[in-house]
C-alpha cells in the first residue's frame, strides 16, 4: 500500500476499535506522569543533578542508582538513599495526570481488565485503578533482612535524605529479646523504599506471573502501552504474549503511544504507534469518542476497509487455487502472521503497510 499524509486529528483510525473493546489492557510507563509533577530524572534540575551536588565525589550514571549492586559500596549506598528521598518529595505533591484519568474512565465504562504499570509513583491509587506494581511502590519501606514493611513516612524521608539507612524495628525488637534471653546478637537490618531494583529478583515475581496468564486467558482484544522505552525483558515478553492474542482476532488492536518511537523489534506487534506526549494523545482521543457523528463515519470506513481486505483475500484464494503453486497449510500460515501497522508523528499518520487480511465471520 502507498504512503499517505493526514491529520490524525481527523482520521483516528483506531477509534472504532477502543470504543467497542470489552477487554483492555495498559501497560504504562514514566511518561504517563510527567505532567503530574515528576519531571525527566535527567533535567538540568532533576534529581541526578541534584544527587551529585550533595555526593560530589561519587561518579554514579543514572540507571547505577537503581541497581542493586549499588549497595556493595558505602558512598554509592548513601547516593542511592538520597536520591530516594528527593523523589519521594517529589512523589508527595505530584498529581494523576490526563492520561491517569483516561484510564479511570475506561474502567467506569467497564472496559478497562487491568493496568500494569513499570512507575512506583502510585499515582494509580487516588483513583482506585486496578493496577500491578511491575516494580514496586515509593509508599513503603522494607526491611533489607527481615519481611517487615512500613508506610514510608516523613521521618523515612530525612534520615534518606542525608545517606542514611534507619534501622528495622522489627530487627531491633527481636534483637532486644534476644539480649533480654541471654541469646547472642543477630544482625539487624535497615531500611529501604519497597522497590525492584535491576540485578535482584522481584518479591512477588511469581503471584505477578500467575496474574499475567489469568489476563492473558480470559483473551484481551485491546492493548494501549503509553510513556514507556520498552527495555525489561520481562515487560517486553509480556507485550509479545498479550500482542499475540490480541491478533487472533479479527479486530484486535496493539497501540503503542510514546514521545520516543520503538526499535523496528516491535514492527509486528503494534497496529498503530503514535509519537507524541499521552496526555494530548487522550485529549484528541475523547475529542473523538465524544464525537459520536464521527464514530458513526470511523465506523463505516471500518466496515469498507474490512470489506475490500476479505474481497482481496477471496481473489488471491482464488489465484491460488487455480495455479495450484502454493500449497493450502502454507497460505493459512503466512495469513496468520501478516500484520498491520500503522506510524504516526507528531500525531500525523506517515506510514501504512499492508493490512492483516480479515477472518471469515
Amino acid at each position: 500500500m502507498t504512503s499517505a499524509l493526514c491529520p490524525w486529528l481527523f482520521e483516528p483510525p483506531w477509534i472504532p476499535f477502543q470504543k467497542k473493546s470489552k477487554r483492555i489492557l495498559f501497560v504504562t510507563g514514566a511518561g504517563i506522569s510527567c505532567s503530574g509533577g515528576i519531571p525527566d530524572f535527567r533535567s538540568s534540575d532533576g534529581l541526578y543533578n541534584l544527587v551529585k551536588k550533595k555526593h560530589p565525589s561519587v561518579v554514579l550514571r543514572g540507571k547505577e542508582l537503581f541497581d542493586a549492586m549499588l549497595f556493595k559500596d558505602e558512598n554509592r549506598t548513601r547516593c542511592f538513599y538520597t536520591f530516594m528521598a528527593e523523589l519521594k518529595s517529589l512523589i508527595s505533591t505530584a498529581l494523576p495526570t490526563r492520561t491517569h484519568s483516561f484510564i479511570r474512565d475506561i474502567q467506569e465504562r467497564g472496559q478497562l481488565m487491568r493496568c500494569y504499570t513499570q512507575n512506583i509513583d502510585c499515582l494509580e491509587e487516588s483513583l482506585d485503578l486496578p493496577t500491578v506494581q511491575l516494580h514496586g511502590s515509593m509508599n513503603k519501606v522494607k526491611c533489607t533482612l527481615c519481611a517487615a514493611s512500613y508506610d514510608f513516612s516523613t521521618d523515612h524521608e530525612n534520615l534518606f535524605r542525608e545517606g542514611n539507612a534507619p534501622p528495622c524495628p522489627k530487627c531491633e525488637e527481636m534483637d532486644n529479646e534476644r539480649t533480654r534471653l541471654g541469646k547472642r546478637s543477630l544482625a539487624t537490618g535497615t531500611l529501604r523504599p519497597d522497590i525492584v531494583l535491576y540485578n535482584e529478583d522481584h518479591p512477588h515475581g511469581e503471584t505477578i506471573g500467575q496474574l499475567q496468564a489469568s489476563d492473558l486467558k480470559k483473551r484481551p482484544d485491546l492493548m494501549i502501552v503509553m510513556g514507556t522505552s520498552l527495555k525489561i525483558p520481562a515487560l517486553k515478553k509480556f507485550i509479545k504474549q498479550a500482542a499475540r492474542i490480541i491478533h487472533s482476532t479479527k479486530t484486535g488492536r496493539v497501540i503503542f503511544v510514546n514521545r520516543t518511537p520503538p526499535t523496528k523489534e516491535w514492527e509486528k506487534v503494534f497496529d498503530y504507534e503514535v509519537q507524541g506526549d499521552t496526555d494530548e494523545w487522550v485529549r484528541l482521543t475523547e475529542i473523538k469518542l465524544a464525537d459520536e457523528k464521527a464514530l458513526a463515519a470511523a465506523r463505516t470506513r471500518l466496515r469498507r476497509s474490512l470489506s475490500v481486505m476479505k474481497e482481496e483475500e477471496d481473489d488471491e484464494k482464488e489465484n491460488i487455487n487455480r495455479t495450484r503453486v502454493v500449497k493450502r497449510a502454507k497460505v493459512k500460515a503466512e495469513s496468520n502472521t501478516t500484520t498491520t501497522q500503522m506510524t504516526l508523528t507528531a500525531f500525523r499518520v506517515s506510514k501504512i503497510s499492508k493490512p492483516r487480511p480479515a477472518e471469515k465471520r
